[in-house]
């Protein structure tokens, strides 16, 4: 049954923290429950989620506000017209580890203050869902940070490709304290990952033989201009969500690319080639141009009241369904339409 609201915590209070947040805002006001794929979920309607305290290392934005925070540079997320973010839970210290290598220095300066007690904050503002949107390839950072959901009994949601919910050690010690572990690399909403599985399963379906496929994804945030240099942990979640599609063997090439000029929005150029009947040929060409802020905002909150209802129903570990549907690197892989019917007959 359901129980009082959703405390969530966020590490890494970025354009997807921004997003996420703002986004909340938003439907909390109760204009429409318009571009919700799951209004309830697990009993939990959006009202019920509070975001009361955030972990970063900026100097911008530690010591801040979170209606503050998420304003600073260099987060550069679109913004909803005519909203006014009101949230004053504070965003504290958290330790760097890895999450703030030589090529994002240029883009983030790190506040002095004195780092937190992770596990004794999260404890102190009675967290129930720890959510990771720290920078691509932070390894230490998210191990610590997962851990630290262990130790304060928080479930623990990973939005990022760093394998940490598919390390079965891990998930042994989630299920046996009981608590919620979802992961890894969130699913956009609508976005270049959903759209790809979507085509591909659909040649499957109608018996096409694939021969080649290419995802070529451009843009201009501090996200992208991450991947230069630490692509790696992204490139093997991608790979592995298209697996289920293309044969080994198949040629099939994922890249990204920095530009600075695009700002906020990402294009996704896709190119796909099959053979059907008597080997004649198809080839399709694709292209799609998204936030991609929102677009994982709008999964992260149903993940939110998915690992609430588990918790309630003290059950941990690996939440196999919820995974499967809205992340790209799951421990326990399925089609979509299996994992979709997984979550709306389960919670939704």
């Amino acid at each position: 049954m359901k129980q009082r609201k959703i405390n969530v915590a966020i590490v890494g209070l970025g354009n997807c923290a921004g997003s996420l947040i703002e986004g909340l805002t938003y439907y909390q006001q109760g204009k429409t429950t318009e571009g919700l794929l799951f209004p309830i979920l697990g009993e939990y309607s959006l009202n019920d989620i509070e975001i009361v305290v955030a972990f970063d290392i900026s100097d911008r934005k530690v010591g801040k506000t979170i209606d503050e925070a998420i304003y600073e540079s260099p987060n550069n997320f679109y913004r909803i017209a005519n909203l006014k973010v009101l949230n004053k839970a504070p965003v504290l210290r958290g330790p760097t580890l890895d999450g703030n290598p030589e090529h994002l220095q240029k883009f983030v300066k790190e506040s002095k203050e004195k780092v937190v007690d992770v596990p004794n904050v999260l404890k102190k503002y009675k967290v129930d869902i720890l959510i990771n949107l720290l920078p691509t390839g932070s390894i230490e950072a998210t191990e610590f940070y997962g851990l630290s959901a262990l130790k304060a009994k928080c479930a623990f949601v990973n939005c990022i490709p760093t394998i940490f919910a598919q390390k079965s050690d891990i998930a042994q010690q989630f299920e046996k304290q009981k608590l919620p572990l979802i992961g890894d690399d969130i699913k956009s909403q609508v976005g270049s990952t959903m759209l790809h599985r979507s085509v591909l399963n659909m040649l499957k379906d109608r018996g096409a033989k694939i021969i080649k496929s290419s995802q070529i994804n451009i843009g201009g945030n501090t996200d992208f201009a991450n991947f230069i240099y630490r692509a790696q942990t992204k490139l093997i979640s991608k790979y592995k969500s298209l697996s289920l599609f293309i044969s080994e063997g198949v040629p099939n090439h994922i890249g990204h690319h920095y530009d600075p000029t695009k700002g906020a929005f990402k294009k996704a150029l896709f190119d796909m080639e099959a053979e059907v009947f008597a080997g004649s040929k198809v080839k399709i060409s694709i292209q799609l141009e998204s936030d991609d802020k929102p677009n994982s905002a709008g999964s992260i909150i149903d993940l939110i009241r998915i690992a609430k209802a588990e918790k309630d129903k003290k059950h941990g570990g690996v939440i196999k369904g919820a995974c499967a549907y809205y992340m790209k690197s799951a421990p326990y892989p399925m089609e979509d339409g299996e994992a979709y019917n997984l979550v709306s007959k389960i919670w939704a």
